[in-house]
Parts: structure tokens; C-alpha cells; sequence
């Protein structure tokens, strides 16, 4: 603690110095609910997260706090915590960051950290919620010119899975020291050179848990309109490897990505890397509940990814994505194709339809079925209503697994957005209560007055599961009862 009370003196002394010419930003999210999570023997119960961001910033510095709180009857699941700190000066050349900071080495291959805006984590056996975002707390330093850029890093690497509720010392169990240079040898060209230590932080582990690792990579455009990269990262101590590859282009109308994969015993640490999925980031419900999640320890496989631009603003988009797995003498092969069409009828309707069809026997899902439309339709002017429908089908084991779910939605000038959802499925995973089916159903008014303010109130049921973003898959659980959440930034300039 009295290492905080340091830092946040040093802060106030900087925010007194620099205060004739500067911006503080403030952001706060706060979310309360009234209700009950599965397999939760107590009765519906209420709780009240928030998380406030403090940003000031003055003549290329900055500092930036983080206080995260949850408030619930239970001892064991709440907390209120100072999660972030940061001291940062960014001029000309020069990027340093104190504190939390996050930053990823290369694509992810060594170390990925991020932050996934307004998403909370509740793991089911810890019961106490938390930001989702992976950052770093040490001292980076960055150097750049024209030609080339130099970074030195060290930290600790944060274990989101374990809430706030845990020690650091159980959250921070990797210590990572990195040094990096990206250099433009030919024009339009680059190449870059990353050496990363691992250690496990004191106590976790012995002198043989520690890790050195190497990688290089490779990016530039071939001709105009066609980029590639390409990365390898490997254990100097072993013969773990990473390897990834894409390229980008277009021709005329067209426009193509190409990517290869193949990554083998890479998962480093508590899992502080997170390689490229080459697998097609979906947001249609279904498909993101059911998207493929790359697995570092064993996997090869590619994507291909293309779009077609009509003239009368119609896009086709077709991917197809193959990963291969090997467990033991066990294969097991992930298939997908995927269809979509995105266009318009007249000027008061706009539409997207998609088609799926998947194999994903690691999941147990065999050939799993994914069709839907979603419709955009201006009633009057700033008047539209949103229509989606999605179904999805597959085979596991012996029986036939059905999910269903429509929207319905009304938006009015951009300001009010109200919405019904409705979920059935007949999925035996899903249905513990002896019942064949089982049907979640909820519905969400949203208020948005400006650009800086969100109002969203949810009352009924709420399916869980998967849900990906960025990259980047977490599990969601099931949620009946009331959440109201706001979101809020305000801005303050201040001046002599």
C-alpha cells in the first residue's frame, strides 16, 4: 500500500504543475443487478459493480487511475480496489509508461495484453465479478525514429481469470522482461527482433519454470494493394514453436485475407499469449457462441476470407476456415464455411442474411447448421425497427440439438432503443432440470441522451455461454432477474 500512496502523491505533485494546460477525462461504468446466477442454491440478490477511470493529461504526460468495485452481501466476493495506476510521458520520440500499461510483442505470438471495453468477468466457482482486460504492471520504455523503433519492457503479467478477491501474488504469477527493435530496411518494408524472458514471480516456481523465448517477423507490401506479415516465435530452451502468416489484398472490387497457423506447446505461463485464432470473428449470436477457440498447445490450420463490392453497395462475403488438432493419438478437425450477403431494398430497407455450415467434433458438434437474417427498416424518418432471426442446428452423440432466437426492436432518433429477445433451444448441456426444452426471454430499453452518456435496462432472462471479441473468448453466465447499467464520461479542462 505504501507503494500506491507514493505514486499517488507523485501524481498529485504532477497534476499541480501542469494544471494551466490540462484535460482530466473521467469514465465510469456501473452496473446493478437484482437477481440469480445458475446453479445458486441462495435466493435472487442484489449487487452493484463500478468501475472509474481517471485520465489527466498536460504537455505530454499523463496519469491515469483505475478504481473497481463490487458490492454484494457475501464477504468472499466483494471488494474495492485501486486495479490500475499509471505515470505515462509520450513526446516526439519518446513513449515511457509506470504502472499498469498494456502492450502486446508482435501478433500476440509471446505476450498479448488488451482490454475488452464494457465487458465484465463472473467465473462461476468465484462468483465475484470483474473487469475483463490482461495489462501488465512494470515500466516499458520506447524509442522511435524514422527508420526504426527500440522498446524495453518489464512486468508482471495479470491472471484475469482470479478475481480482485485474490492477492496479487496469486494474480501475478509471471514476470516478463522484453527488449524489441522494428527496423525499415527497404521502403515499404519491415523487420523486427523480440527477445522475452519469463520467470515465475517468487514462490510459484523453480529456477527450470523460467523461459527464454525469440521471435522474428517479417512485414511490408509485396505491390500496391497486396500486404503480407509473417512471425515465428520459439523456446530457446526447447523445441515449443509459433508460427503465423497472412496476407492481405485486394483487386478491384475484391478483396482477400489469407492466413496460416501452426502452433505447438505454446502456451506460456498462466497464459499471458494469445496467437492468432485464424478463425472468422463473428457476431451473429449463434455463431459466436459456437466459434472455434484456438488452442496454442497443439494446432495448424488456415482461414480465407473474401468480399465482393457491388456497385449498388451490395457485399458478398464467403470464409472458409480449417483447424487441426492432436491430442495424444486423437485428431480431431475443425471445418467451417461461411456465407454472408449484406444489401438493401429500395431505400428504406436494409438487410444481412448468413448461411454456416461447421464440423467441430472437439465441441462434440457434428454438422452443425447456422442460418439467419437480420433486417434494418426505416418507418419514418429517425425511425427504424430491427428485426434478427437465427437457427442453428447439429448432431451430438446420439441426439439432435436445435437453437433458436429472434429480436425485435424499435429505435427512435438514435436516443431510444427498445428490444425483445427470445431464446429456445432443446440442448441437453444447457437443460438440467428434466425439461426437453428450455426458453430464456428478455427485454433491453436503452437511453442514450448524448454522445458521452449510456442509460441500458434489462429485465427477464439472459442465455450465457461463449462470447468472443477481439480475438479474445470468455465465458458469460446465465443471468434472471433486473440489470441496470450506465456508462458515463465527462471531460474537464482546466485553466489559469
Amino acid at each position: 500500500m505504501s507503494k500506491i500512496k507514493a505514486a499517488l502523491f507523485s501524481c498529485c505533485i504532477l497534476i499541480s504543475f501542469y494544471s494551466s494546460q490540462a484535460q482530466i477525462s473521467i469514465t465510469t461504468l456501473a452496473e446493478a443487478q437484482y437477481g440469480k446466477l445458475p446453479d445458486e442454491s441462495a435466493d435472487p440478490f442484489p449487487s452493484i459493480y463500478d468501475r472509474t477511470e481517471i485520465d489527466f493529461r498536460s504537455k505530454g504526460f499523463s496519469i491515469s487511475s483505475t478504481f473497481e468495485q463490487y458490492q454484494v452481501k457475501y464477504d468472499d466476493r466483494r471488494y474495492i480496489d485501486l486495479s490500475q495506476l499509471t505515470l505515462g510521458y509520450k513526446k516526439k520520440k519518446w513513449d515511457i509508461k509506470l504502472g499498469n500499461f498494456y502492450e502486446t510483442l508482435g501478433r500476440g505470438l509471446l505476450m498479448r495484453s488488451f482490454e475488452i471495453p464494457g465487458a465484465l468477468l463472473e467465473d462461476i466457482g468465484f462468483r465475484s465479478r470483474n473487469y475483463f482486460h490482461r495489462d501488465v504492471l512494470g515500466a516499458s520504455v520506447k524509442y522511435r525514429t524514422k527508420k526504426a523503433t527500440f522498446q524495453v519492457l518489464r512486468g508482471d503479467v495479470l491472471n484475469n481469470v482470479l478475481p480482485p478477491t485474490f492477492d496479487r501474488s496469486e494474480r501475478r504469477t509471471d514476470i516478463v522482461t522484453a527488449v524489441s527493435t522494428k527496423v525499415k530496411y527497404i521502403k515499404g518494408h519491415e523487420a523486427g527482433l523480440i527477445y522475452m524472458r519469463r520467470e515465475q514471480s517468487s514462490g510459484q516456481g523453480s529456477a527450470s519454470d523460467n523461459s527464454n523465448y525469440l521471435s522474428g517477423l517479417l512485414n511490408g507490401k509485396i505491390i500496391n494493394g497486396l500486404n503480407y506479415y509473417g512471425e515465428y516465435a520459439a523456446n530457446i530452451d526447447n523445441d515449443d514453436f509459433a508460427l503465423y502468416t497472412g496476407v492481405t489484398g485486394f483487386v478491384g472490387n475484391f478483396n482477400f485475407t489469407l492466413e496460416y497457423k501452426k502452433y505447438n506447446d505454446f502456451v506460456l505461463g498462466a497464459g499471458i499469449n494469445e496467437p492468432p485464432a485464424g478463425v472468422k470473428q463473428q457476431t451473429y449470436r449463434v455463431l459466436n457462441r459456437s466459434i472455434h477457440v484456438s488452442n496454442p498447445i497443439n494446432e495448424e490450420g488456415y482461414q480465407v476470407d473474401l468480399f465482393y463490392n457491388f456497385k449498388d453497395g451490395t457485399v458478398l462475403n464467403f470464409n472458409h476456415s480449417l483447424a487441426k488438432n492432436q491430442f495424444g493419438n486423437t485428431n480431431f478437425s475443425f471445418r467451417q464455411y461461411f456465407f454472408e450477403v449484406q444489401s438493401s431494398i429500395g431505400e428504406k430497407v436494409e438487410y444481412k442474411a448468413f448461411l454456416d455450415y461447421s464440423q467441430d467434433p472437439f465441441k462434440g458438434e457434428l454438422d452443425r447448421f447456422s442460418v439467419g437474417l437480420y433486417s434494418d427498416i426505416s418507418l419514418k424518418e429517425k425511425v427504424r425497427l430491427l428485426h434478427e432471426v437465427e437457427y442453428q442446428t447439429f448432431d451430438r452423440g446420439t441426439s439432435t440439438v436445435s437453437n433458436f432466437n429472434m429480436l425485435l426492436g424499435l429505435n427512435v432518433k438514435s436516443k431510444y432503443f427498445i428490444s425483445f429477445l427470445g431464446e429456445l433451444t432443446n440442448d441437453p448441456f444447457i437443460i438440467r432440470d428434466g425439461n426437453t426444452s428450455r426458453l430464456y426471454f428478455g427485454g433491453n430499453l436503452r437511453y442514450k441522451p448524448n454522445y458521452n452518456h449510456t442509460l441500458q435496462l434489462f429485465a427477464g432472462s439472459r442465455r450465457g455461454g461463449p462470447q468472443c471479441s477481439a480475438g479474445v473468448c470468455y465465458e458469460i453466465l446465465d443471468f434472471k432477474g433486473v440489470e441496470l447499467r450506465w456508462v458515463g464520461k465527462f471531460k474537464i479542462k482546466t485553466k489559469k
